[in-house]
């Protein structure tokens, strides 16, 4: 069994963005830009809309999205949230959303080290 400790984050906001594929890195030099990337997951995802249902004669065209996961402190996830939407472009139409969670509790290992100079700070 492991000796380190498990460090309980209660002031965390799960920031969603899906956008068109391609578009993922828009939002990435965004989020490092206002400092919000220390750790951000990306995946690829189907969706269907009003849009994919005009294919060829009424075909449903698959539409694949990228997904990022970016978790945030709640006290600045207006801030990042307004950051990333504009930054990413999404003030265009069909270009994507984003929509923020709140989380109860993120569990996490932080090293001994970095806990004392947050500490400390």
């Amino acid at each position: 069994m492991s000796e380190h400790e498990i460090t309980y984050l209660t002031d965390v906001a799960l920031l969603t963005v899906v956008v068109q594929v391609g578009r993922a890195e828009d939002i990435l030099k965004a989020a490092r830009e206002i400092g919000a990337v220390t750790g951000a997951i990306g995946f690829r995802a189907n969706g269907v809309g009003a849009r994919e249902r005009l294919g060829v004669l009424g075909v449903a065209v698959e539409a694949e999205r990228e997904v990022l996961s970016i978790l945030v402190a709640t006290d600045q996830a207006d801030a990042v949230m307004d950051h990333l939407y504009r930054g990413g472009g999404l003030d265009t139409p069909g270009a994507g959303y984003i929509y923020v969670t709140s989380l109860e509790k993120v569990a996490a290992y932080i090293p001994k080290s970095m806990r004392e100079r947050l500490d400390a700070s």
